[in-house]
């Protein structure tokens, strides 16, 4: 992502841990969310989400186990009460315990000089203890620039915080978007390309809203696709909230085009991942409010030319 600093770590106040733990934690979350859980070991990490029995998402994030019994899964902090409200619904007569974890701290790092050398070029969702920190590689690692979660009590020594949200522009520029309270019950699985990226486990069992994206992903009839882009943005504006509408430029109708998913300010662009619909790429120009407001230079979904 151009404009991004070579090194550099950013607190993530944002993240949230949930702790699912006892002898039932892995049936149960395996019978709840989109990625097999039984057979995730303690070297790594996944993506995964959770849905309404309509297969619209309620939360997404990195899921890890931390023993036998127990499970961590970082999710976007203003979801989480609902969650585990929701999750403690199910839990019925399975010895299992839900809560909120709030250690340690979470941060954000990326770069060779942030991120250890250990796990350069590491796979994605590659864990890691090293040092007095625990780490996850995450999905937007390359390995001209690494990238990765640490989780840890104390700050980096070479804490060269961003001066704004460099690591969600980096996250979404990669395509990993995250759903939050203002974007619950709002997009599909497959908007967020989860279908594709590995959230979603198609050979695993039942789970809330399993035969909806089963039959959308096999039928092939997804719709709509997860883009990303940037414009312009005055740099203490506001990032546009979650499931904010986007306009055809120029259409005087003034219909609705797409929608925001996430989006973050950096260094006087803004980032944006974006629901669009396939039949409208890519005639289709995006702009930001109105159809006269700012149009984003939109990158391709996934799946398209």
């Amino acid at each position: 992502m151009e404009g991004l600093a070579t090194d550099g770590f950013q607190p993530l106040p944002g993240c949230a841990l949930v702790r699912v733990q006892g002898p039932d934690a892995p049936s149960f979350l395996h019978g709840q969310l989109t990625h097999g859980v039984t057979g995730l070991d303690g070297g790594q990490a996944a993506p995964a989400a959770y849905c309404t029995p309509q297969g619209r998402l309620l939360a997404n994030g990195v899921l890890w186990r931390t023993g036998d019994d127990g499970f961590a899964w970082m999710v976007s902090r203003d979801v989480v009460d609902s969650l585990i409200k929701r999750l403690r619904m199910f839990v019925l007569r399975a010895k299992v315990s839900i809560g909120l974890d709030d250690a340690p701290p979470v941060w954000g790092a990326w770069g060779a000089g942030a991120v250890p050398a250990s796990l350069h070029g590491a796979p994605a969702w590659t864990r890691a203890s090293i040092g007095d920190a625990d780490w996850i590689v995450a999905p937007m690692s390359r390995a001209e620039r690494p990238a990765a979660w640490r989780l840890a009590d104390a700050a980096p020594d070479a804490a060269g915080a961003a001066e704004d949200d460099a690591w969600t522009a980096l996250r979404l520029a990669g395509g990993w978007p995250w759903i939050r309270a203002a974007s619950q019950d709002q997009f599909l699985p497959a908007s967020l390309d989860m279908d594709l990226n590995g959230t979603i486990d198609f050979a695993k069992g039942c789970y809330p809203g399993q035969e909806v994206i089963a039959r959308s992903h096999y039928r092939g009839t997804v719709k709509r696709r997860m883009a990303y882009g940037t414009a312009p943005w005055t740099p203490d504006a506001p990032a546009l909230l979650p499931a904010s509408d986007l306009y055809a430029a120029g259409d005087a109708a003034g219909r609705p085009a797409g929608r925001v998913i996430e989006s973050a300010v950096h260094r006087g662009l803004l980032h944006v991942a974006a629901e669009i619909t396939l039949s409208d790429w890519p005639a289709t120009r995006y702009a930001i409010g109105a159809p006269d407001g700012a149009v984003l230079d939109l990158h391709a979904p996934s799946g398209t030319a």
